[in-house]
């Protein structure tokens, strides 16, 4: 398959062309991207999988743009998938996230692609997964998904990385209030940002909290809890020792055993999705429901009954 030699070489373009292919919904597109995945899964798995997250304004972008400067200057090459969200009115989305990583974007060891998250909840786009996959066979040792902002239902992007960064600010109100438990749980990482200028003193009293909410939470020594400033750079080095840190203390064998959980979960998600499709693409099923819809949204029908309705057709 031309598409799949071409990631496989590593070319940008085609790359490109790939991940659009894997986030099309028409049925006739399904079959190649099978394809698709098939012939370039024995390049992936090697990558280090980071999902960063955090509250917009936290400054996602920005220290992404400088950590992924400095990864590229140590070698490494690095794919970003930036989560756009999507207008619940037009549904569409800015796409903009390339415009706040200026060096990165410019950068040749680098890739950046922005995605509209869609109809999707949990911070990530529809297809995030399989574009991961295909940055990692074209070569890309670092995949950094940055998710649309903390939410109850951002928690999805810790089911498909190995290091899940969530990111902080200092005087933003009461801290610890702020987030989900589910996030703070999960977190792998946490990093309290802007630490600069007469926000350093702020910054770390936030993160001697936090520190102390994880250990209660934890009931252990808890996640990393980190200060850094991509103003100035400082701390920076250490957020991607800690990623390493969290990745090391896994191993081989806890790093696939993570991995192989994801991929269940990955499989569910994708037997939900079809069934769906194949469900609501049945004539009968597709005759009734305009007219369901319609008395649900007049008050004629209840919601589960018309939905029950619709599956004894």
């Amino acid at each position: 398959m031309k598409l799949a030699a071409g990631v496989k070489k590593g070319d940008r373009n085609m790359l490109a062309q790939a991940i659009t292919l894997v986030e099309s919904s028409r049925p006739e597109d399904t079959a190649t991207i099978q394809e698709l995945l098939q012939e370039i899964l024995p390049e992936t798995g090697e990558a280090i999988r980071v999902g960063i997250t955090g509250a917009p304004g936290v400054g996602k972008s920005t220290f992404i743009d400088v950590l992924g400067t400095q990864l590229t200057e140590k070698q490494h090459r690095v794919a970003v998938l930036a989560v756009d969200p999507s207008s619940t009115i037009s549904g569409g989305s800015i796409l903009g996230d390339k415009t706040r990583m200026s060096k990165l974007s410019t950068n040749e060891s680098a890739f950046i692609r922005p995605s509209p998250s869609g109809t999707t909840v949990g911070g990530v786009a529809r297809r995030t997964r399989e574009a991961m996959l295909l940055c990692e066979a074209a070569g890309y040792d670092v995949v950094i998904v940055e998710t649309i902002g903390v939410g109850q239902t951002e928690i999805a992007v810790s089911n498909m990385v190995d290091c899940f960064v969530l990111m902080m600010l200092a005087g933003a109100g009461d801290e610890l209030q702020g987030i989900k438990r589910g996030i703070m749980e999960l977190a792998d990482v946490v990093l309290i940002h802007k630490a600069d200028g007469d926000n350093q003193q702020a910054a770390e009293a936030a993160r001697q909290e936090f520190a102390t909410a994880m250990r209660i939470l934890r009931g252990g020594a808890g996640p990393s809890v980190l200060c850094a400033s991509s103003l100035t750079g400082d701390g920076i080095s250490n957020v991607w020792k800690a990623v390493q840190d969290h990745t090391d203390h896994l191993g081989e064998s806890g790093l696939a055993k993570r991995r192989q959980q994801q991929n269940l979960q990955w499989f569910e998600g994708a037997l939900e999705e079809l069934m769906r499709q194949e469900f609501l693409g049945r004539d009968k099923v597709a005759a009734a429901l305009p007219k369901l819809r319609q008395q649900v949204l007049e008050g004629q029908l209840q919601p589960m009954a018309a939905a029950q309705q619709l599956l004894s057709l």
